[in-house]
């Protein structure tokens, strides 16, 4: 079966789900399969938002020109937020061949090697048009020379072409691929064993999904004070501010936002060694360099009481709490444990994001944060 065909399947078979949730309580894993399906990469963020913004109560949702997308709840007493990013890694068109195939180019990338997963990989291109699919050619191995090969050992986007079956550079143009049309890989997601799943930016899109389940609980509950849910736009282009890398989509946030308190939900690297955080052990605690000891104190209180096992990162730099932590504001992180971090295959255990999520709901619940 083709994969245009499998992914019509898929999306249709989630829309007829997602169509019941008004009669039922949304289930965290339905949404991050539709999380996953949909591609978001940096600068593109659009479908993913407007899928979230679906969800959310029209007259407390809105979402800025940079594309991120806010939930408000309750009244009174401090305002405490809680983010995740909307954007997962990827590439953009950067040019197209006389005989139709497709160039690469990246805004950012999370590690040096990256880009080697592209090779020989299905991809995602976002058209004005719709979803296009591709695939990046791979040379048979045993055919080519010895030069070659090590070339292709240390790959580099002037390597990389992108088939998507064009004849020619017109061909391509009119099935809808112009400059600067973002490209993600192929977004599958398999179920492991011991409720654990394998995908593309799964820690990033296991975060988004958290976020909107939990605001379909905060929708039924009594708050003491102001939550706001924020998706970050953007969150992964870099600014630089009294020489800290900070994340733009952070700094916008808080702007939009002005919290007092803020907890950032994401991945967070996992199963790396003895001092690494581990899959199913719990949520991790990652704190700022300076500040937020009252808000990770109550979040310790209540890790307590529910008898949620939490873990701890120290010494880990955060653009995004770089961007959000100060000037009033008091930030942490509350991340997910991903193993094999930042490639297409990420690892969550789901007992690790349920986790957290009651964490963060009672959390909300209990008065503690002030």
């Amino acid at each position: 079966m083709k994969k245009r065909n499998v992914h019509w399947i898929w999306s249709a078979g989630l829309l007829l789900v997602f169509g019941m949730a008004a009669a039922s309580p949304i289930d965290i894993k339905d949404l991050i399969r539709e999380a996953v399906s949909i591609p978001s990469a940096l600068g593109n963020e659009e479908a993913l938002g407007t899928k979230i913004l679906s969800y959310l109560p029209k007259g407390a949702a809105e979402r800025d020109n940079l594309g991120s997308v806010y939930a408000r709840f309750g009244s009174g007493g401090s305002k405490i937020a809680l983010l995740a990013p909307l954007d997962e890694y990827g590439w953009f068109v950067s040019g197209i061949t006389p005989d139709g195939y497709l160039r690469l180019d990246r805004s950012a990338q999370p590690q040096p090697n990256f880009d080697n997963y592209l090779l020989g990989h299905p991809v995602v291109i976002s058209t004005q048009k719709g979803l296009l699919y591709g695939v990046v050619s791979q040379p048979a191995m045993h055919l080519i020379t010895r030069e070659r090969r090590e070339e292709l050992r240390n790959l580099s986007l002037d390597l990389v072409y992108v088939d998507i079956g064009a004849r020619s550079g017109e061909d391509a143009r009119q099935k809808g691929i112009e400059f600067l049309d973002p490209v993600t890989l192929w977004p599958e997601l398999s179920a492991l064993a011991n409720d654990r799943w394998a995908g593309l930016s799964l820690g990033q899109k296991s975060s988004c999904a958290l976020l909107l389940g939990l605001a379909e609980d905060l929708g039924k509950a009594k708050l003491s004070q102001e939550v706001a849910l924020a998706w970050m736009a953007q969150s992964k282009y870099p600014t630089r501010s009294g020489g800290a890398r900070s994340s733009l989509g952070a700094i916008r946030a808080k702007r939009t936002i002005q919290p007092k308190l803020a907890i950032i939900v994401d991945g967070v690297p996992a199963d790396r060694g003895e001092k690494s955080p581990a899959l199913g052990k719990g949520p991790v605690l990652i704190l700022p360099k300076e500040g937020a000891a009252k808000l990770k104190d109550a979040v310790e209180a209540v890790a307590r009481e529910a008898k949620i096992s939490l873990q701890y990162q120290t010494g880990a730099e955060s653009a995004l709490l770089n961007g959000l932590n100060g000037e009033g504001t008091e930030a942490l992180m509350l991340a997910i444990p991903i193993k094999f971090a930042q490639t297409p295959s990420e690892v969550v255990d789901l007992k690790d994001v349920l986790a957290l999520k009651t964490l963060l709901l009672q959390l909300l619940q209990s008065g503690r944060v002030k």
